[in-house]
């Protein structure tokens, strides 16, 4: 794993539901059909990048996203496998049961172009590998700026997501390092503190 002070926590989110006054009312037109994991996700993301609008404006295409849950969207996939049998389901339904959905959701949301991955397992196993992505992203400056999203459980069932915004050393004037306990903290291990950025 990359050691925690290759980055700068600059902040983090959290979420436990779909928050639609986050959201201005073009984009929740425009994701008509996001699952509520996708949507709870999109909301941690959006604490996080609360206090960076005016970089938000400047740098939305240099902003990486990695999004991680080992459960996914997974009242969509229900309804698809629910769908399937009866012969028929719906296209947009179809596109909101992508595991992809957790990132793209919020790339949708916030304009972000930067790199994206969705990796679909534990947070505890996908920390670790999201962590050693943005080192090689932010130290290539592939990426500005990266967002690492967690989301346990999922949005209709009890469920939570963390989302934390890194930057390389030097690039911003706030943040601090990133620490054991906040990679713990996203990762949903060890203690249930929130993390402040």
């Amino acid at each position: 794993m990359s050691e925690p002070k290759t980055f700068i926590l600059a902040a983090s989110g959290e979420a436990d539901s779909y928050r639609r006054d986050l959201f201005e009312a073009r984009i929740r037109a425009t994701v008509r059909y996001a699952d509520p994991a996708a949507w709870m996700t999109a909301t941690a993301v959006a604490f996080a990048l609360a206090e960076f609008g005016d970089l938000l404006a400047q740098w939305r295409h240099e902003i990486g996203i990695i999004a991680i849950s080992d459960l996914g969207p997974a009242e969509s996939m229900t309804r698809m496998q629910t769908d399937a049998t009866t012969g028929f389901s719906s296209p947009l339904h179809y596109a909101a049961s992508s595991p992809g959905t957790l990132a793209g959701v919020s790339c949708i949301a916030f304009g972000l172009r930067g790199p994206t991955m969705n990796l679909t397992m534990a947070a505890r196993e996908g920390v670790p590998v999201a962590l050693t992505l943005c080192a090689g992203w932010l130290g290539r400056k592939t990426a500005r700026l990266m967002l690492v999203a967690t989301c346990r459980g999922n949005g209709s069932i009890p469920g939570l997501s963390r989302a934390v915004l890194l930057a390389p050393p030097g690039l911003l004037q706030s943040g601090k390092p990133l620490t054991e306990s906040a990679i713990s903290w996203l990762a949903f291990s060890g203690r249930e503190e929130g993390v402040q950025g």
